[in-house]
């Protein structure tokens, strides 16, 4: 009977490694991810790219709820936290630089 506790905590030892090697291993393209949509966000803000920012805050958004769920680095949740405010003062500031292009140009034109 011995043996057979033996086993099975070797067993749940080996089942949490698997797990603990599957959460980093997750965590590093997360990170890879994230470092991407700052980078979208960061850049030079542009009409024409509104649409990468507005798509990239959507995937980032749309996976959020799942990815908190799995993650159990709490560091990673922050970043995607983070990065996502990135991403929404990015599409304002596009947005208020747009409004600001209109109103030169409107007011060039009376």
């Amino acid at each position: 009977m011995e043996k057979h506790g033996q086993v099975a905590s070797l067993c749940l030892l080996l089942v949490f490694d698997a797990v603990e090697l599957l959460n980093e291993t997750v965590k590093v393209f997360l990170m890879q991810l994230l470092n991407f949509a700052e980078a979208v966000a960061i850049r030079r803000r542009s009409l024409e790219k509104l649409f990468q920012i507005l798509d990239m805050y959507d995937a980032l958004s749309g996976v959020f709820p799942d990815l908190e769920a799995m993650v159990m680095d709490e560091f990673v949740c922050t970043e995607t936290k983070r990065v996502l405010a990135g991403l929404g003062r990015a599409t304002k500031g596009t947005f208020m630089e747009f409004e600001n292009a209109v109103k030169r140009e409107t007011s060039s034109l009376c």
